[in-house]
This record gives C-alpha cells, structure tokens and sequence, in this order.
C-alpha cells in the first residue's frame, strides 16, 4: 500500500505538472472503485482551476477554485500516472482527468481499495479526513501526544501506529522500520512504552519518513512515482521484507510474525 512518503512523492509531482491548470473533461471507467463518485462529480470538476495539490495522511488533495477538494486514496495498489499525450488506456486505468494544456491525470488501481471524492472548502468536515489523527511529520505528532495515548493503550505498538485515527501517513513498512530503529518489539504493549522512549520512537519515524521522501518512496511491489520510474528506499530497509536475513546492528536472524493480518519483521535480541 502507497504510504505517506509514495503519496508526498505523487504529491509533488502533481503540483509541479497540474497547478493554475483548467479540468476541461473528466472520465470514467466502467468498473467501480471502492465507493461510488459524489453525484454530479463531473459536472462540479469540469472548468475549474486546480490550485497547489495538498497531502493528508495518505490522502492526496486537488483544491479546486469554487473551494471543493478533489479527494484521491490510492487503497493498495492505486497509482498516478501524468501523461502529456492520449495513450492507449490501460484495463486498470478508472479515471482520467484532462487539463487544458494537453496534460492528463490517471487514477490506475488494479485491485480498486482505492477511490475518489469531492470535499468542501473546509477538508477536515469530510468524512474521511475528519477521523484522522495527527500527520505523522506534522509537530503536532510528538513524543508528548504519543505516550499520552500509549499509556493506557493494552494493544501492542504497532498496531496502534497503523491506526489512523491516532496518528495518520503511517504504513506497514515504515513502522516496521522505526520499532527497528528505536529498539522497540512490534509486539510489546503501548502501556510499557516509556516516555523516552516516544521521544526516540518520534524522532526515527519523522527521520525515516523524511529519508524515505528525499529518495522518492519505496519500491514495494506495484508503486511506481507518476513518471514512471521506482523510488529507491528498498535498498536502505533494515528489516521489511528481510526475514532470515542478519539484523544489521547485531547480526541475528530477522523474524517474521503475522499481527492483525499484517507481517512484521523484527530483531529478537534488539527489539525488546
């Protein structure tokens, strides 16, 4: 699934190549997306400007010059391809918005969790963004915040931090790599997390979201930048997807567990 830094990645790039751009037609295709478009989504989209797309959590945002929002989520596999020409589209291509310099945004989802909306001026009233908890490289995600929620928290750390309503942008991947970082087990409980230790456990995720936005997100299976080309930041993971390998810091096995339906990979000797 495309986290906070794949999704600033497409953020980006749709800026540089959409914003102070007209919509001059919207289209699309004939299989449905995770939830139905709002009525009358075309007609509201088509002739306005798109002003400098934002990001929310793994949201990304069009603002549109009447104050509604174009609202994208990439589900597991969706993916923004820009393209400057009319190209044969592919069978997983769901939604194509054209521009008035000839520049086209298309939404791709093979497996199509993924969908769009349309929001008001005011994004926080939308249905989706309003049960976000703070962005995880916002201020507001600090080491003070985070150990006020853990402490009473049972559940095991990660996850707490995949869950968006208490802290949103935060994937599978990268919290597999700050608990790494920070030498905190994925299986140990909120409740037993010192408030040093949020302060470490903050400081690596904001530092690894970071590293992983400077080198253009992760390659993981089907993400791809809206170029075309792959990010880079497989090559620096310390434990995702290296079951059986040698931790770095201290050379023992990598293990794999399954929480929640989703995989972890830890160190048994540095994460306790």
């Amino acid at each position: 699934m495309p986290e906070l830094p794949e999704v600033e990645t497409i953020r980006k790039a749709l800026e540089k190549q959409i914003t102070n751009k007209k919509i001059i037609d919207f289209h699309i295709g004939n299989k449905k997306l995770r939830f139905d478009l709002p009525e009358k989504f075309k007609q509201l989209v088509i002739g306005q400007t798109v002003m400098k797309p934002l990001r929310v959590g793994k949201f990304c945002l069009l603002p549109l010059c009447s104050g509604k929002n174009i609202l994208i989520h990439l589900g597991m596999s969706g993916k923004i391809k820009i393209t400057t020409s009319k190209t044969k589209l592919d069978i997983h291509d769901h939604a194509i918005i054209e521009f008035d310099d000839g520049t086209f945004v298309i939404y791709n989802d093979q497996r199509r969790f993924g969908f769009l909306d349309l929001t008001e001026e005011n994004i926080f009233t939308n249905k989706f963004i309003k049960k976000l908890g703070p962005d995880s490289v916002s201020k507001k995600f600090d080491a003070i915040y985070l150990f006020n929620i853990l402490k009473y928290k049972e559940r095991n750390i990660k996850n707490i931090l995949l869950d968006q309503s208490i802290v949103a942008g935060l994937g599978n991947i990268y919290v597999n790599e700050a608990l790494h970082l920070s030498k905190i087990s994925p299986n140990r409980r909120g409740k037993n997390i010192s408030l040093k230790k949020c302060y470490d456990l903050i400081k690596n995720i904001k530092t690894i979201l970071k590293n992983a936005i400077k080198a253009g997100g992760t390659t993981i299976k089907d993400h791809m930048q809206p170029d075309g080309s792959l990010g880079y930041f497989k090559q620096k993971l310390r434990v995702y997807g290296r079951s059986g390998c040698k931790c770095i810091m201290c050379k023992a096995t990598i293990k794999e567990i399954k929480q929640s339906g989703r995989t972890s990979f830890y160190c048994g000797v540095c994460q306790r």
